[in-house]
């Protein structure tokens, strides 16, 4: 983990697990080291923190740590992760997620805002509740880009090798399809064909598919434009403040991050902990105050630091959201269509 990683380091446990511990696997650069030291002030649970840098790598171990269960084998398992929407409803489809039922577990749900109740990926937070919601666009360099710029952005020699592309799938054939005008969640061939070939057309350009270390490059000046969450953007400019986001007309993604439980957590119970815990308004205003992005918690709103509230990057209007899609789970054979365009974006 880049930002936070370095602070929580005390918190980090060793590989084997203790007797009341908590094993949490996160998004890198998504917390406030204080709301996992507090917690463990609070409860005694010592926290294992541990980060991916896509929902691909997520799934990745999700889905190895159920081949080595199939296999009468050991393997690594964590209490808590964080999964993006249309994740959610693939693990559960995989039966990756075991549920929380939370109108009856977590005495602090009524905090959340009810929108955020009644998403479709989880209805009722079945399974989950919103850690953080967000959008993903571009974050450029206002000193070096008159204007704001559109997905076309990606495919301009005049910022060759200066600029990043996300390195998740759904989210780079985002940005590949807004700029051919199609629709984010299409499973049509010949759509994700055409994104396929536009990606290989922006790799030539780009400096790479990245979703670690763009943070510091846009910072440091390293980066002109990158394929950006709003709030890694909000991070980069309290260092570069020539920074700024914009989600293109022809539209964007909008996305709620989930607090879930693997289906083999060894404890559902301190997970649960945790997920009340940070339902609290003031855990949850802590939280996005740091990460700078809205929790979805309606309570936390007026704890925020007015920064946070009143920034039209981390709570767009109306107008900007009616333009924004989520993405949504597709479906083995259209995952199946993704993936084998994207193998050949990484072989080309």
């Amino acid at each position: 983990m880049l930002g936070a990683s370095v602070a929580i380091a005390p918190l980090l446990a060793a590989c084997t697990r203790e007797t009341n511990q908590l094993v949490f696997q996160n998004w890198t650069d998504y917390v406030d080291p204080a709301v996992l030291s507090d917690f463990t002030a609070q409860t005694g649970t010592q926290v294992s923190y541990q980060t991916y840098v896509s929902n691909d790598e997520l799934a990745e171990r999700l889905l190895l740590a159920a081949s080595a269960r199939r296999r009468g084998r050991s393997s690594s398992t964590f209490d808590l992760i964080v999964p993006s929407e249309n994740f959610v409803r693939q693990f559960r489809e995989q039966d990756l997620l075991q549920p929380i039922d939370a109108s009856q577990t977590l005495s602090n749900i009524g905090n959340l805002d009810p929108a955020f109740r009644a998403e479709g990926f989880d209805a009722g937070n079945t399974y989950t509740i919103p850690w953080a919601t967000g959008t993903t666009g571009i974050g450029y360099d206002a000193s070096v880009l008159q204007s704001p710029p559109d997905w076309s952005v990606f495919l301009d020699p005049t910022y060759q090798g200066k600029m990043t592309i996300l390195d998740e799938i759904r989210d780079a054939y985002g940005a590949a399809l807004f700029s051919l005008g199609l629709d984010p969640n299409t499973t049509a061939p010949a759509d994700v064909d055409a994104a396929t070939d536009q990606l290989i057309k922006m790799k030539a350009v780009i400096k790479g598919f990245d979703s670690a270390t763009y943070i510091d490059g846009l910072a440091s000046g390293e980066l002109v434009v990158a394929h950006a969450y709003s709030g890694d953007l909000l991070q980069a400019k309290e260092r570069n403040p020539d920074l700024a986001f914009v989600l293109p007309d022809v539209g964007a993604l909008r996305w709620v991050d989930s607090l879930a439980v693997p289906v083999d957590a060894p404890d559902k119970d301190n997970a649960l902990a945790f997920m009340n815990y940070y339902l609290e308004a003031e855990v949850s205003a802590k939280n996005a105050n740091y990460i700078q992005y809205d929790t979805a918690n309606e309570a936390a709103v007026p704890m925020l630091d007015p920064t946070v509230r009143d920034n039209p990057i981390i709570f767009p209007p109306q107008d900007v959201l009616g333009r924004l899609s989520f993405t949504v789970a597709l479906g083995s054979d259209g995952e199946k269509l993704y993936a084998e365009g994207w193998k050949r974006v990484q072989d080309a």
